[in-house]
This record gives structure tokens, C-alpha cells and sequence, in this order.
């Protein structure tokens, strides 16, 4: 006697522990041919007000259309935004690491040349202080708004490979460089460093300085 699913009405073989059109197990006692025609038998329709309303369709997002997590935070890293992919909170967090390194390096070898020059402690000296928060602070220009205006990058970025770029697409130039880092770096800290932290929730990964600049940091140009 030949056999039908009693899910979706698909002939099934013999030895069929499964259907092959909807993949559910076949029962114990399968249905005959019989079952199969008792189910087909027209029953009566339910009432209007019972009848279940038709589900509008609306677009999903790609992600939950698929089935995966929904996005609550800021984009994963590496997320592109546009053409650019940027660079995530790791990155830009290992960059600022190098270039404090950098900085905490030169202010070391400051301090030791200054002290064997004038042949005393910097401490005891308030002019010798100030020379080397000079020497750190012009440091500071020539990594975050020179180089960084002329090439995109700081010494920590150029380590990693990310860049500043602007949000229109037109060059970083060194104005912009002082706009997001003698500006915008301050106002960033001066809240609990919430305006770097603000990356981390932000639908665009940006941080108060980015803002203030309108800028982005990419893996690549």
C-alpha cells in the first residue's frame, strides 16, 4: 500500500524514516492511503471573526532576516561604513598605547639629557621642568597635528595601519589635525574620558574629537 506524509502529503517509499520534501520522521504507524484521504476531506469553514488576519510582511534588517543576534551597540569592528572600513575601538586603543609609549620614551631620554647637561635633578629645578614639558609638548604638535595632518596618521596609527580621514571624503589636512587633537582630544577627556568611550556605542565608532572634526579612522584610504 503506498504510503503519503501526514504533514505535507508527499509520497513516501517503504523503508522512508523520513520525508523527503518537509524532513520530518515518519510516525510509528504510518498512514495509509485511507488516512491520507480522510485527512483531504473538506471540513467546514471556521466563522470570519475566527479566522486567523493575514501577516503583513515588513522588511527586516539583513541581520535579523537572516537569523543572527540583533545589534544593540556600535558596529563591529571592521564594519564598513560607506566604501571605508573602519577601524574599531582595539585598534585605535593599541595606537594611542604606541604613541603614549613613544611620548613617555622621549620624555625619558629628555629628562636624562637635561640632567646631565646642567648636572642636577630636573625636579630641583623649576626651568629644567619646564624644559622638558616643552620638549614634550612640541612632541606632541609634531606627532599629533604635523604628522598626522600631512599624512593621515600618528606614529602609533602608522604602526597598526589605520587613518584619519574625513567624513565628506576631502583631504585631512593639518588644520583639521589641531581642530581634533589640541580640541577636540581636551573635550574628549575632560568628562571621565567619556568622549573616547563614546566609540563604543556610537552607530559610526566615532568619538567626541571625530565629531568636533567630522572625521572617521579606517583601515585604509
Amino acid at each position: 500500500m503506498q504510503k503519503f506524509c501526514p504533514y505535507c502529503g508527499k509520497t513516501l517509499s517503504e523503508r522512508s524514516k523520513f520525508c523527503p520534501s518537509c524532513g520530518k520522521p515518519t510516525p510509528a504507524r504510518q498512514a495509509s492511503v485511507a488516512v491520507d484521504e480522510r485527512a483531504a476531506q473538506p471540513t467546514a469553514a471556521p466563522p470570519a471573526a475566527d479566522r486567523p488576519r493575514p501577516r503583513t510582511l515588513v522588511a527586516q534588517p539583513a541581520n535579523r532576516a537572516a537569523g543572527g543576534p540583533q545589534r544593540r551597540f556600535a558596529p563591529p569592528t571592521y564594519a564598513f561604513i560607506g566604501s571605508l572600513e573602519s577601524a574599531g575601538f582595539g585598534l585605535r586603543y593599541g595606537a594611542w598605547m604606541f604613541d603614549f609609549l613613544i611620548s613617555l620614551i622621549a620624555i625619558m631620554v629628555f629628562t636624562f639629557v637635561i640632567t646631565a647637561v646642567s648636572k642636577q635633578s630636573v625636579v630641583g629645578s623649576n626651568k629644567d621642568l619646564l624644559t622638558v614639558a616643552g620638549l614634550t609638548l612640541l612632541l606632541f604638535v609634531l606627532n599629533f597635528v604635523v604628522l598626522a595632518g600631512v599624512t593621515g596618521q600618528t606614529a602609533g596609527m602608522r604602526i597598526l595601519g589605520i587613518y584619519i580621514v574625513r567624513e565628506n571624503g576631502k583631504p585631512f589636512t593639518i588644520k583639521h589635525a589641531a581642530l581634533r587633537h589640541l580640541l577636540g582630544y581636551p573635550l574628549s577627556i575632560a568628562v571621565f574620558f567619556l568622549g573616547f568611550l563614546w566609540m563604543l556605542w556610537d552607530p559610526r565608532q566615532q568619538g567626541w574629537h571625530d565629531k568636533l572634526a567630522r572625521t572617521i579612522v579606517v583601515m585604509s584610504k
